[in-house]
């Protein structure tokens, strides 16, 4: 009851040190694999709202940009690593495409990221910068919003409840891994597969 009043006190969005606390906190209790996704698409929205709102500030938005990325690099590579893999190898055609669809989109949210990161954005806020943030922050709400109304319902319909449990631990231990280095791409190179996990890296706090 404390947490629930606290985040209705809440004036601003989740800091990266909290999102990251959140994940310990969803191991421990064994939170479901989709709540935790969706948890997830809340943070990205926190920013998300500020990137495509005409009374913030240039500040605001260069701000929440690059909090935007930590986390679409921590959510976005860690679902297509566990969640997107396993629909991409489903039996079902349905199932199949949704996770193919949904690699392409997140792959054109990535391609944006490196632009915007070539563009200078932390260092500078243009029209041009700021257009395109628009278009990334407009891409993930819409990619958001398909996931949840779609895949999400595809998937819970195509896995077992154990599968659900494995891919929530490995979702979040990768999420983890993500968000604890700067070098994101570096953590987790290896693949996952249903109940067994090959790291190529070792974690560094």
């Amino acid at each position: 009851m404390a947490n629930f009043f606290k985040e209705m006190a809440r004036t601003g969005p989740h800091s990266l040190e909290e999102v990251r606390l959140s994940l310990d906190t969803d191991l421990a209790d064994h939170k479901q694999f989709i709540p935790l996704l969706k948890e997830h698409h809340d943070f990205l929205e926190e920013s998300i709202s500020v990137l495509i709102d005409k009374e913030a500030t240039d500040f605001q938005k260069q701000e929440h940009l690059e909090r935007f990325f930590r986390l679409v690099e921590m959510h976005g590579k860690a679902e297509q690593e566990v969640l997107y893999n396993h629909l991409k190898a489903n039996p079902e055609k349905e199932a199949r495409l949704e996770g193919f669809a949904g690699q392409d989109e997140h792959d054109l949210a990535f391609q944006l990221e490196a632009e915007l990161t070539g563009m200078g954005y932390k260092t500078q806020w243009t029209e041009e910068i700021a257009a395109k943030a628009k278009v990334v922050a407009g891409l993930v709400k819409n990619h958001i919003k398909e996931e949840e109304s779609t895949m999400f319902l595809i998937a819970v319909e195509n896995m077992t409840e154990e599968e659900m449990e494995d891919m929530r631990d490995a979702y979040i231990q990768k999420c983890i891994g993500y968000l604890i280095n700067d070098r994101a791409e570096t953590i987790f190179a290896g693949d996952w597969k249903m109940g067994t996990h090959t790291d190529t890296d070792s974690f560094h706090h």
